[in-house]
């Protein structure tokens, strides 16, 4: 999958915050005594001044660590200018200082601008160019660990300026690859797991400010594991390439995924939090949608917060222990289970597309099960919150806080084929409509009033 947009003119930050950064370390030797499979960058001629190009130097040590049967290659505190791209080479880690993402130091004048401190590598690569080569290719076994990324030609504007991949799986394909403590400040594109097998692979810990896309994934048809993702808008919170964000960014992009596994993934301010489509290969052995699982997730103020295209006929999505702030779409295209248990949800933001919390279409089974529901924004008045226009719905056990207006909590047009509307809590009147002509249930539902 390529996610692109139309270039504007570009009106680079200045990089005098980048002066803040933190100094270069005496070079160390090839190989440490404690370790002989740990190579050192500077090492291999990087300078981490900031000027000098330092591509060769890590693609140096990585091949170096490669050819020896694998290991880590260390990257020292210190901000290193990459023109070039990276292939991570197999059972080899690109290792920085960080063991938990760090964060940017902050100043009025520097907001969005400066890079963080720690083991930084300044990307240049395709400016322009979104369907170009990423920046940091992993091989099979690979892994990117306690790394910040930030790209110092990157603009506040609408759109801002396209850029490829800032990570991805080696463009083969590649199995078991890994992301682990790792800062993208401000990319275009984050992490691609997704435009060619990308088996097993596992991220923890990944923060980041996306500005087009976030994590996509695809081609998976084994177990993949994302674990403790944050996406949020601290590079460029305001601004042109905001309401870029807002207007176009997707922050979790989930396609054919076998058993795909997120556990406390969180975006916020995107216009879609998580999309589930369709494999993007004719592949005969990837067809169809995904198979999910979302635990603790949260999708914050996105305008669809959760998008169904098409997912895994006989699996589908499980939301559980989630908060979702935005619209819930289920389009027609699907006919998979989608499953929310024990969430919070807060409606939709502004009800701009005609929505007030859900609008399901299609053959599958959509299931609210003890859910709190509640309409947080004020303008959000529309009715009803629940829109069933055809499938199978259940909604059992939940309880709807109404917020700012009067409620028809669910409405159920001709062509649903089944519902199960149970065991409710409202605070003004329960209020059920439908249309259906099959088989429904309705009952036992209280409210306040």
């Amino acid at each position: 999958m390529k996610c692109a947009s139309p270039l504007t003119r570009r009106t680079a930050f200045t990089s005098a915050g980048l002066a803040m950064l933190g100094t270069s370390l005496a070079a160390e030797s090839k190989i440490s005594s404690s370790d002989e499979h740990r190579l050192n960058v500077r090492a291999f001629g990087a300078k981490a001044d900031q000027t000098t190009d330092d591509t060769a130097a890590f693609q140096a040590a990585m091949d170096a660590a490669s050819a020896s049967g694998g290991g880590i290659v260390f990257v020292p505190a210190g901000t290193y200018r990459l023109n070039g791209t990276l292939i991570l080479r197999r059972n080899v880690t690109l290792e920085g200082i960080f063991t938990a993402p760090p964060t940017i130091p902050w100043t009025a004048e520097s907001l969005g601008k400066n890079a963080p401190n720690g083991s930084v590598l300044l990307a240049f690569s395709g400016k322009g160019d979104a369907g170009g080569t990423p920046f940091i290719q992993l091989d099979y076994n690979a892994t990117l660990k306690g790394i910040a990324v930030f790209y110092p030609d990157q603009t506040d504007t609408n759109p801002p300026i396209a850029y490829p991949w800032t990570i991805s799986s080696l463009l083969t394909g590649a199995d078991n690859c890994s992301i682990i403590d790792v800062l993208l400040v401000n990319p275009y594109q984050a992490v691609d797991f997704g435009g060619r097998h990308t088996g097993r692979h596992f991220i923890r810990n990944l923060n980041g400010a996306p500005l087009y896309c976030g994590l996509f994934i695809d081609h998976c048809i084994d177990v993949g594991r994302v674990e403790n993702v944050h996406f949020w808008p601290f590079w460029g919170a305001t601004g042109a390439a905001a309401e870029f964000r807002r207007k176009e960014g997707k922050a979790f992009i989930i396609g054919r995924s076998d058993w795909q596994h997120l556990t406390n993934c969180f975006c916020i301010d995107y216009e879609t939090g998580f999309q589930f489509i369709a494999c993007t290969s004719a592949a005969p052995a990837y067809q169809g949608g995904g198979n999910a699982q979302v635990t603790g997730g949260g999708a914050d103020g996105c305008n669809r917060a959760v998008h169904v295209v098409e997912m895994l006929g006989h699996a589908g999505t499980r939301f559980v222990n989630s908060q979702i702030y935005g619209d819930i779409i289920v389009d027609a295209t699907n006919n998979a289970p989608l499953t929310f248990t024990a969430c919070a949800m807060f409606g939709s933001m502004w009800a701009a597309n005609g929505i007030a919390l859900a609008r399901i279409e299609g053959g599958g089974k959509v299931s609210f099960t003890d859910c709190h529901i509640h309409c947080i924004d004020p303008r959000n008045t529309l009715r009803p919150l629940i829109h069933a226009k055809s499938g199978r719905l259940q909604v059992r056990g939940c309880d709807f806080i109404d917020g700012h207006a009067a409620r028809d909590h669910v409405l159920l047009d001709e062509a649903v084929l089944t519902a199960n509307i149970s065991d409710n809590t409202s605070r003004s009147a329960f209020t059920v409509i439908t249309k259906a002509k099959s088989k429904t249930v309705v009952r036992d539902n209280l409210s306040e009033s």
